[in-house]
């Protein structure tokens, strides 16, 4: 496999957010726009993002806790940037 390909593969939002929640298995784009809209609303609710985002997490994607991945993840303000341009690029498809 090309170095660069897998270079690329380590910075996507799918397996960042892999890493960060230890998710059996890499998630789709609908299961991240999912996350994003579940973890403004915990937001909304008060929450911190990082709280938010770990409870949107448990709530939408299949996560094994004794799974434990040490990475150099984006911070979670980075990935609910990267999440929001993807759900906004995919609903200009639409």
């Amino acid at each position: 496999m090309d170095i660069n390909k897998i270079l690329e593969q380590s910075m996507s939002l799918e397996h960042q957010i892999f890493i960060k929640y230890g998710l059996v298995s890499h998630p789709t784009e609908e299961d991240i726009a999912k996350w994003y809209y579940r973890t403004q609303a915990n937001i909304a609710d008060c929450m911190e993002p990082e709280q938010a985002s770990r409870k949107a997490a448990f709530d939408v994607f299949d996560i094994d806790p004794r799974i434990l991945r040490k990475s150099q993840a984006d911070t979670i303000e980075a990935l609910l940037l990267k999440a929001k341009q993807l759900v906004e690029r995919n609903s200009n498809n639409d």
